[in-house]
This record gives C-alpha cells, sequence and structure tokens, in this order.
C-alpha cells in the first residue's frame, strides 16, 4: 500500500487547512448557539475533507474504500449541523434542544454503521470500481445510500427554507445578511448535485466538501468582516434575550413583528407564540394599552394579574421612522410593582404618623385646657382640704363638734371632687389604649347598677323616670357601658327640669343596630351648644353643676372603641334634650314589632 500526494489530495488538504481557518476566525463567537453549530459544520467538513484527500493519495482499491468509509463520519453529520444552524439563526430556539437533536442524529448513526458493514448487506454501495488511469474510485449507490441522502437533502431545503422565512419575520436591515447566507448554502447543494449528476468538469471528484469550505469561508467573513452576527443573534441574544424588560415590535400595519421571552413571561404565554399576529387581538383584554398605542400616547402604567398577583410596569411606546414614515412602534415594559408597593407603603405609614401626630397634638390640646379648666378648681378643692385639716387641730383642742362636723363634710366634699376629676381622668386615658373582647349586653342589669349611685337623688328628689320593660340585646363591654349610663342619668338629672322627668329607652335601627336613648324635661340645647359636646373639658352651665367636662368626652370614646357613635337631639325650645348611643347588635338579623319611621330610620318599641 502505497501513498502518493497527488492533485487531488493537496486540493483537499488545503480545504482542510480552509476549514480549521474558518473555525479559528469563528472561534471568539462561539458562545452564540448559531456560530457555535457552524464550527461544528467546518469541524465534520474538514473531516470528509481529510478522509477523501487520504483516499486520493493511495492506489489500491480496499485502502481507499476505507478512507471512503471514514469520511462518512464526517458527511453523516453535515447536513444536522446545517439544519441546526439555520434554525438558530432564524430564532426558532424552542425548537433546539437535547431531545430533537437525538432524534436528528438516528438516521447519520445508522448511516455510519451501514457504511463499516457494507460488505455484508451491500445497501450503500452495490459496486465499487477503480479508475486506475485517473486514480478515482467510482462508488454506485444503494437503497441505503439514496435514503440517507434523501435525509440530508430534506435537512438543507429546512435550511434553506429557514433562511428564507426570516426574510419575512426579520427587519430589513437583516435581509441583505440573510440573502448572503442563502446564497452560500445552495453552493454545497449544487456541488453535491454536480457529483451525483456527472455534470463535472472533473468526472468522479466530489466537489461537496470544498464547497461547504467555500460556504464557512464566505459566513465567516461576513461575521468578521461585516459584523453578522452583532445583532442577530448575538447581541440579540446578549441584550434583546436577557432583558428582564419586555420589548414588543409592532409594525405599521399593526402586527406583532418581534419580542422578547421576557414578554412571554410577564403574560404568562410560554405555550403560545405571538409574532405575526395582530396586536389589537393579542391584547383584546388591555384596553388601556391597545388606547394607548391607537392614541400615540408616549407611556401609560399597566396592571397585569397573573395567578392571583398584581404587577404594576411602565409601558413606553416609542414610534420608530424610516425616511419620515411611520414603520411601527416599540413598547417596552418596565416592573415598577416593588416601587409601586413601597410608595403605598409609605403613604401608609405616613398616614398613620399624621395620626399619632393627630392623637398627640389632641392630647396635648386636652391636658392644656385641662390645665385650664381643672387646675383652679382643684386647688380650691385641696386648700380647703389643708386649710380644713389645721382648723380642725385648733377646734379639737376647743372641743367644738358642730363646726368639726361641718369641716368634716367640707373635707369630704372636697376629697370626692379630687376623686372625681382623678377618676375621670384615669378612665379617659385608659379607652385609648385598653383592648377588650366585646360581648352581649345584659343592658337591663347594667342601667340598675348605673342607676344604685343615684338612690340618695331619687329618694330625696321628686324625680320622674320611665324605664322600658325590656332591653334589646347589643355587643359590647359591661364596665364601659355603665360608666355611659351613669354620665346619662347625672346629665338627665343635673340638667332636667324642676322636678326632672326623665324617659330611657332602646330602639332596634333599620339595619340591625340598637340606638339606647335618654329624654330629659329641661330647656335643651341650641345647635352651637350640640357641636360643642362631647369635647374634652366642655360645660355648658358650669354655674349649674359640679363637673370638669370630661363625662361626655368619656361617654364618646367608649363608645366608639365598642364600634358605635354617639349623639343628642333638641331643638332648644324647652322641649329637652334626648341623649343617645348607637351599639352593634348581637344579630344584624334583628327584627322588632313595631312601625317604620323613614324620617328616624328606627322601629320603634
Amino acid at each position: 500500500m502505497t501513498n502518493h500526494l497527488t492533485t487531488n489530495s493537496l486540493i483537499h488538504f488545503l480545504t482542510v487547512l480552509a476549514a480549521f481557518v474558518t473555525i479559528s476566525l469563528l472561534w471568539k463567537f462561539r458562545k452564540s448557539k448559531e456560530v457555535k453549530f457552524l464550527i461544528y459544520l467546518q469541524f465534520f467538513v474538514a473531516i470528509w475533507a481529510f478522509s477523501y484527500a487520504m483516499e486520493f493519495s493511495y492506489f489500491d482499491l480496499n485502502t481507499k474504500i476505507l478512507w471512503s468509509k471514514i469520511s462518512y463520519i464526517g458527511i453523516a453529520f453535515l447536513a444536522v449541523c446545517y439544519f441546526l444552524f439555520t434554525t438558530a439563526f432564524s430564532q426558532k430556539r424552542n425548537i433546539i434542544n437535547k431531545k430533537t437533536i437525538s432524534w436528528l442524529l438516528i438516521i447519520p448513526v445508522i448511516t455510519i454503521a451501514l457504511v463499516f458493514t457494507n460488505e455484508k448487506h451491500l445497501l450503500i454501495w452495490p459496486e465499487v470500481t477503480l479508475d486506475i488511469d485517473n486514480n478515482i474510485a467510482y462508488y454506485s449507490h444503494g437503497i441505503g445510500f439514496w435514503f440517507f441522502w434523501i435525509y440530508s437533502e430534506t435537512l438543507l431545503i429546512l435550511g434553506l427554507f429557514n433562511l428564507l422565512n426570516s426574510i419575512f419575520n426579520f427587519p430589513a436591515f437583516y435581509k441583505n445578511q440573510i440573502g448572503t447566507l442563502v446564497i452560500a448554502s445552495l453552493i454545497p447543494i449544487i456541488g453535491n448535485l454536480m457529483y451525483l449528476t456527472n455534470i463535472n468538469p472533473y468526472p468522479g471528484f466530489d466537489w461537496t466538501p470544498v464547497s461547504f469550505v467555500l460556504t464557512g469561508i464566505i459566513i465567516a467573513l461576513g461575521v468578521v468582516r461585516f459584523r453578522m452576527f452583532d445583532v442577530v443573534p448575538l447581541a440579540r441574544t446578549k441584550l434583546f434575550e436577557i432583558m428582564n424588560d419586555g420589548v414588543l415590535v409592532i409594525n405599521a400595519e399593526g402586527s406583532i413583528e418581534d419580542c422578547n421571552s421576557a414578554v412571554y413571561s410577564i403574560f404568562n404565554w410560554q405555550n403560545k407564540s405571538i409574532i405575526h399576529e395582530p396586536f389589537g387581538k393579542i391584547f383584546s383584554q388591555y384596553d388601556k394599552l391597545t388606547s394607548a398605542l391607537s392614541n400615540n400616547l408616549a407611556s401609560i402604567q399597566l396592571e397585569v394579574n397573573q395567578e392571583n398577583k398584581r404587577n404594576l410596569y411602565h409601558v413606553r411606546i416609542s414610534p420608530v421612522y424610516r425616511n419620515k414614515n411611520l414603520s411601527g412602534n416599540i413598547l417596552l415594559f418596565h416592573d415598577i410593582t416593588s416601587i409601586i408597593e413601597a410608595e403605598e407603603k409609605l403613604k401608609s405609614i405616613n398616614k398613620k404618623l399624621m395620626n399619632e401626630i393627630e392623637k398627640r397634638e389632641n392630647l396635648i390640646e386636652d391636658l392644656d385646657a385641662f390645665a385650664h379648666t381643672v387646675a383652679h378648681d382643684l386647688r380650691n378643692s385641696l386648700s380647703s382640704i389643708f386649710s380644713a385639716s389645721e382648723i380642725m387641730d385648733e377646734l379639737i383642742k376647743q372641743n367644738d363638734k358642730n363646726l368639726l362636723s361641718e369641716l368634716s363634710n367640707l373635707i369630704n366634699h372636697s376629697a370626692n371632687k379630687s376623686i372625681q376629676i382623678t377618676q375621670e381622668l384615669l378612665l379617659l386615658a385608659t379607652t385609648e389604649k385598653t383592648g377588650i373582647e366585646r360581648i352581649p349586653l345584659n343592658m337591663a342589669h347594667i342601667y340598675n347598677e348605673s342607676k344604685k349611685q343615684f338612690n340618695n337623688l331619687f329618694k330625696n328628689s321628686n324625680i320622674s323616670i320611665t324605664e322600658p320593660e325590656e332591653w334589646p340585646q347589643a355587643l359590647g363591654y359591661a364596665p364601659w357601658i355603665e360608666v355611659v349610663w351613669t354620665n346619662y342619668i347625672s346629665n338627665a338629672i343635673k340638667y332636667g327640669g324642676t322636678p326632672p322627668v326623665i324617659e330611657v329607652g332602646a330602639d332596634v335601627l333599620y339595619n340591625g343596630n340598637i340606638r339606647f336613648w335618654i329624654k330629659d324635661n329641661g330647656k335643651g340645647l341650641t345647635i352651637q351648644q350640640q357641636k360643642m359636646l362631647f369635647k374634652n373639658f366642655v360645660r355648658l352651665e358650669p354655674e349649674k353643676a359640679d363637673g370638669y367636662g370630661l363625662g361626655l368626652s368619656i361617654v364618646k370614646k367608649i363608645i366608639e372603641k365598642l364600634d358605635g357613635s354617639v349623639g343628642v337631639e333638641s331643638n332648644g325650645n324647652g322641649e329637652g334634650s334626648k341623649f343617645y348611643f348607637i351599639l352593634p347588635a348581637v344579630s344584624q338579623k334583628i327584627f322588632s314589632i313595631g312601625k317604620f319611621d323613614p324620617k328616624t330610620e328606627i322601629i320603634s318599641n
């Protein structure tokens, strides 16, 4: 077996060298899938060309057949690599996965197995003859070869279809590049057809590996010299696809030309293709977005709800012009959910802070009012106690029991006034902070306990009081409601007529809440006086009754703490006043027998 370097061998060795030069040019772009498959293509071409060169270097038929078999290690995978290259370039990346590649490699692997076992079945080469004069082996082709050839040509045609389809899918800027790729792709197809049809200036010589190298060189020069893949696919992959912001390209006709994967994630469209679909159809449920585009708005805020989660996006709409004519729009979706949520949280915190400031300011006002209203009387009470205690020492020595009794009553009265103001202030403060559980109230018992505090007055005064036989059941906190009744009864006695005539009652309102009330027969309250009620340290008639104006303010705080409300009804014309408080009913479905009064919105017992 003698080896000789022939012209044919030299051509193919140069082809191998050209293939590796092409690989070296493409190597720095290898991170791109498109370029990666192109590198694989040139590597397998190099294997084919090297094997072909070695075949021409030997003159005996068996050695030529051996190298021809080895060449199929390169030949079998060329069409697959080309198809994957064009598929990646045309951005059909969802097709390229391990499963698809595994399926594509089945026929090439079977073909290689058939080639190396051809002598047993002759499915690839039924007959091989040697032209000794030209040192060329002629191979007849069996069914196995033609099956593989059809498979390879199918992949090459599909690859061309990918490129041609990209002309319609890609912007016009890239059409020249795609045209170059189409022309480069036709070269190996033509070379292969020349070999199979014997329409060949050099019969028996297969130009296919040479033409594949020429294709690689053309593409490589386009990559290096003209930056063919700077935007498609390299920059697009690096920038367009990995952007967190969604990018949507719409043409002048209103169809979606392109979008990145972020758009699919934003709208949860992973299993849906929107390319070439009408924008209005795809985004039909987002009227705000479609309206913004049709009205040429620069930006909007869009809410997208996916999987029970609210996301907010700032959508910027940028028109694209070519030769002063509108050619489309680019929509940029920027996620501002965290910003908006932070703003809302900040507003909530600010609101709470303002409420706290208002409470503190009210407290300061209350303390200031208390200082002005109470200091003088409290000082007098304490001074009376102090002075009386000093005088009592002298009276004890003089054994003046009558004066001692008077001083004792004075001390008792002054001490009671001091205790009263202390208790009222304590209750006023604790209603703000105390957490209680509302339970059904036995209002008859609570009312009677409050009334017991005035037993002496009822015995010694000609007071008339009318009470309900039955009490509707409301929700509340018994100790606090007892304080409310105590204040209301006290006011009715103090500010009622002479003698006081008091009426107590309860109504079920139309919404199921309960209104409890007490009516006196005093001269009543003017509108201006009613506005001053339920405020701290306000006494409308300080000369008529002792106190420090805390009672009704305490009532208001208690009832509001129990999710109720307070009020007064009075004409100020001598018909008395009706003070009331409203509490939630035990059941909002309570209805009582009676007639509905649309004016007062209650059902009267």
